[in-house]
């Protein structure tokens, strides 16, 4: 159960400082554009990283089921380590 909740805390710090830093990027893009008017260097660059990370949320998603997946089969397969009348562990 403690691996459970590890792997979940995990990935929830992992979203937020996702979502955090793809919003202050948006907003550094948005100052940019907005305070010289026109497309710049910085600006395109702030607008490339918001997109690569914006690209990367695939893989959050595979890793989270491939997590909970190892944890399940970790869970089913020391219950069957179990010999005859014990309680499974957890």
């Amino acid at each position: 159960m403690r691996d459970m909740q590890t792997f979940i805390l995990g990935i929830v710090v992992v979203s937020v400082t996702l979502v955090i830093g793809i919003y202050i990027l948006a907003q550094i893009q948005d100052t940019l554009l907005t305070s010289t008017g026109t497309s710049t260097v910085a600006s395109n660059a702030a607008g490339s990283a918001v997109t690569a990370l914006s690209n990367g949320t695939p893989w959050l998603t595979i890793l989270v089921v491939v997590g909970f997946a190892v944890i399940v089969l970790g869970m089913l397969t020391s219950g069957f380590g179990e010999s005859g009348g014990g309680a499974p562990v957890y």
